[in-house]
């Protein structure tokens, strides 16, 4: 007779940095991680990392000399020898497929399949029989196009991450996205199989200690006091200045709004009357996490006005919290966000006067605002959390496990990068 409970996956997570360090990659490997442990998972940290080799030293070398370059510089580098920066690319591939292979061979039980979440680099080069579940918050295409200090780099570069991202999906044996729209692009730009893609919105950071003292709806914005928060920790991508003169505005036209702003900020931010300058807010540190969970307790309304975003983790934050969020219509935001439902999405072309007349209206129509507000939180239990995103990610890797008819044929040769 089969047994009622299916066997344990052990499951090896390669990663570029640790998984148990709560910061890198906006805290996803480790919210990750955390998520699938607690859901029975028997996972092992592959951290895939280039030997010190002499080529090895002389990549980090001229990567953090590209680093500490002005962007001017950094695009001239990247296409004055368009075929060194394409063999660049395959070389660290190629290393931290090496790197992965040599742990794998060290382990004392095999891993069942592996895992990973933003792994194209080393998934790129890497030739194994095991299934590969790969999961990912955006394309390069998508990072390409709308994050600025990528959209500044050169086309060489450019062309090699994309061509990177293309070989590891066809290596991947089923493929999941935060965002409709990072799935799409996998399919129409990359050539991902529809039939290997898959959506699973992301989990939340920050989120209540005792989710039991949220309830929906919160009490409503009001001309005496709007509450509003941005967490930017890039300012210019995210627009805080943009969210700082929908600020202003809105105390010209009556209503005492108070922006808080949580990461480096920008000049206009410092200097203006409207903000709560907060200053940036580390995940790993427990008074920090304590500080940002009343932020978004006491705030009213998340605002990410971003040019580009993968997903939208502060949104999800702010949900769980019972507060719905204004965003722009970019990347993941439309589906972390659902219009007129857990809040409301602008044109990404919106200016300011745009944003304030938009929480103006929310204002003075408190039952929707309190609609807006139940809507967040019953999401937030339901999907946007870590423990939904586990549950969804474990099926599709007892799917890659045992269905063959999934598996991608590895390629056998290099990929090439040109065009």
């Amino acid at each position: 007779m089969a047994s009622p409970h299916p066997p344990i996956l052990r499951v090896g997570m390669v990663a570029l940095t640790n998984p148990d360090d709560p910061n890198p990659l906006s805290g996803m490997p480790y919210r990750m991680a955390s998520a699938l442990r607690a859901h029975g998972i028997d996972l092992v940290p592959i951290i895939a990392h280039a030997q010190n080799t002499p080529q090895g030293l002389r990549q980090r070398f001229a990567h953090a000399y590209k680093r500490r370059s002005p962007a001017p510089v950094k695009r001239l580098l990247d296409d004055a020898f368009p075929a060194r920066t394409a063999e660049a690319a395959r070389a660290k591939s190629a290393a931290l497929a090496r790197s992965i292979h040599e742990q794998l061979a060290a382990l004392d039980r095999p891993v069942d399949l592996l895992f990973g979440a933003c792994i194209s680099t080393p998934l790129a080069a890497l030739e194994t029989d095991l299934p590969i579940v790969y999961f990912s918050d955006a394309t390069s295409i998508i990072i390409n196009t709308t994050y600025p200090r990528f959209a500044k780099r050169g086309r060489a570069l450019l062309d090699a991450r994309v061509e990177t991202e293309r070989a590891a999906l066809a290596r991947a044996t089923l493929a999941a996205f935060a965002s409709p729209a990072a799935r799409d692009s996998a399919i129409s730009h990359l050539g991902l199989d529809p039939a290997r893609a898959s959506v699973i919105p992301m989990g939340a950071h920050i989120t209540p200690v005792d989710p039991t003292t949220v309830t929906a709806p919160a009490n409503a914005p009001t001309a005496r006091e709007c509450r509003l928060v941005i967490v930017a920790a890039d300012p210019v991508r995210k627009r805080v200045d943009l969210a700082v003169r929908a600020a202003e505005t809105l105390r010209r036209m009556g209503v005492h709004a108070t922006l808080s702003v949580i990461g480096p900020g920008t000049r206009a931010a410092r200097r203006s009357p409207a903000v709560d300058f907060c200053q940036p807010l580390r995940l790993s540190n427990e008074d920090d996490a304590h500080r940002h969970r009343a932020i978004l307790r006491d705030a009213h309304l998340q605002l990410l006005p971003s040019i580009g975003e993968a997903f939208g983790i502060a949104p999800c934050e702010s949900a769980h919290f019972a507060r719905p969020s204004i965003v722009a219509d970019t990347g993941g935001l439309p589906y972390a966000v659902l219009h007129d439902d857990t809040g409301i999405v602008l044109p990404v072309d919106a200016d300011h006067r745009v944003w304030a007349d938009t929480i103006a209206r929310l204002v003075h129509d408190p039952e929707r605002y309190r609609a807006y507000s139940r809507s967040a939180l019953a999401r937030a239990r339901t999907q946007l959390n870590w423990s939904a995103w586990a549950a969804a990610i474990i099926t599709l890797m007892r799917r890659a496990a045992t269905d063959t008819t999934t598996r991608s044929a590895p390629s056998t040769g290099p990929t090439s990068l040109a065009g």
